[in-house]
């Protein structure tokens, strides 16, 4: 687990501007477990992946950094898709990347409110493609600042801009206290979301999302809160209520959590909550209140395992977000090597 947790926090960057790696090394992690799902039973893949990272000193005081990382699919073979690739300069001004890069939004708030080994989620970006990102950090703060780019094929919905997405995320150490952080992102695509209601053709303008984060360490335990508001711009012209107005809808949603060691049996845990609550779109959302509950253990050998539940209280489909949630009531056991 600790050497798993060492080439995460590379892939985060701006939490470690200052350090240089000597050369390029291979990682990986191997992620397959068995699922139930409302009483399906299948295996699934839970986050393998393969990478390699690594640097070159460019002159005194400057570094080029770069990584790659690919999704493994463990019960098939497959490559579903690449994770991670980037290309970027290291100095004393911080860090600036370009490629396929960690949000900023989930390097500052993400880290604390999604805390579960599958079923959680800090309802940010994970990762980004076609970015720019410069960061900076200290023992105090670290800084980051994302601008994504839209690629060759990302026009589809007639909106001709070339910057899809801002994003900017803050955390500050309050040393063994815990961290605060925020973060901000201004998506500026647009789609027409017309199929939810018929004789609806209103178009979704852009979305911002807003989100602050606390962690507070009490001995072998971390407990963490997180609130996150987003609001959706949508155009009603051309509708039939034949009007220039712009309706938002906002989506409200409180994280809490806590994780930690049980004892001196090695074994950790982590249990997270989520209250989601859409006040003014009440068809996109059930307000439902999802929760898991995971225990994981090493093994040794660079091996561990994990179970963990959760229920997810009658998520529905949002057009907006784009997404289902999750069934109702997921199990999953999962053996991890990493390697």
């Amino acid at each position: 687990m600790k050497k798993l947790i060492t080439v995460m926090a590379f892939t985060a960057v701006l939490s470690v501007p200052s350090v240089v790696f000597a050369e390029a090394s291979w990682y990986g992690s191997l992620r397959a477990g068995v699922d139930s799902s409302d009483g399906n039973v299948s295996v699934k893949d839970s986050g393998s992946r393969w990478g390699i990272q690594g640097s070159s000193e460019v002159s005194e005081g400057l570094t080029a950094v770069y990584q790659f990382e690919q999704e493994i699919s463990t019960p098939d073979a497959g490559q579903p898709s690449g994770r991670l690739s980037y290309v970027g300069l290291l100095g004393g001004f911080g860090s600036v990347t370009v490629g396929k890069i960690w949000s900023a939004s989930y390097n500052s708030v993400g880290v604390i409110t999604d805390n579960s080994y599958h079923s959680g989620s800090s309802q940010t970006s994970l990762r980004h493609g076609n970015a720019i990102s410069y960061a900076f950090s200290n023992e105090l703060m670290a800084l980051q600042v994302d601008a994504v780019y839209r690629g060759a094929d990302d026009n589809a919905d007639g909106n001709n801009d070339d910057l899809e997405k801002v994003e900017f995320g803050l955390s500050v150490n309050l040393g063994e206290i815990g961290k605060v952080a925020v973060s901000s992102v201004d998506n500026k695509d647009t789609f027409d979301p017309g199929f939810f209601q018929t004789g609806i053709d209103d178009t979704k303008e852009g979305v911002k999302t807003t989100t602050v984060a606390a962690e507070v360490y009490v001995a072998n335990l971390t407990a963490y809160v997180g609130y996150q508001e987003t609001i959706t711009a949508v155009s009603l012209a051309g509708t039939n209520t034949n009007t220039d107005d712009i309706r938002e809808d906002k989506l409200k949603t409180t994280f809490i959590g806590i994780r930690g060691g049980i004892g001196d049996t090695g074994i950790d845990y982590v249990f997270q909550w989520r209250q989601l609550k859409d006040t003014e779109a009440p068809l996109h959302l059930s307000n439902p209140k999802p929760w898991s509950l995971g225990l994981g253990k090493s093994l040794g050998g660079g091996a561990s395992i994990y179970l963990e539940h959760a229920d997810s209280d009658g998520i529905v489909y949002r057009p907006y977000a784009g997404s289902y949630g999750d069934p109702d009531k997921t199990t999953r056991v999962t053996l991890q090597v990493d390697f």
